[in-house]
């Protein structure tokens, strides 16, 4: 599972250009989650990262996070990605979740590349 208090940025392996796709997700979990509540979390997390892996046009993602939250960003090649992972099932059930029991706030927003600098 994603070790929760570590960051992974920036990934030199992506390669973004101009038009591809950003969902960024920042979310902030609800304090005291039972032990139990945030191991399925992090299964959901890691089934969720393997069927968006599997959506072609996905491209990777990154994140910073530790145990009250995180900041996550997917890249895609397009809207029509962006679309098929918000209908997965899988992705829709992590939403519900995450609204119902997981997250105490969050934001997602998709945004569009306009240009890509890397320093590695």
């Amino acid at each position: 599972h994603i070790d929760r208090r570590r960051m992974r940025l920036p990934d030199p392996s992506l390669e973004l250009q101009p038009g591809h796709k950003v969902v960024v997700f920042v979310h902030h979990l609800v304090a005291g989650l039972e032990a139990e509540e945030l191991d399925k979390y992090r299964r959901m997390d890691d089934a969720t990262l393997t069927a968006a892996r599997a959506i072609p046009g996905h491209l990777g993602h990154e994140f910073a996070s530790n145990d009250e939250g995180a900041v996550f960003m997917s890249y895609w090649e397009n809207d029509e990605a962006v679309a098929q992972w918000a209908q997965h099932p899988l992705h829709q059930e992590a939403k519900r979740l995450g609204h119902a029991v997981w997250y105490e706030a969050y934001r997602t927003m998709v945004c569009t590349v306009d240009h890509h600098r890397l320093k590695t």
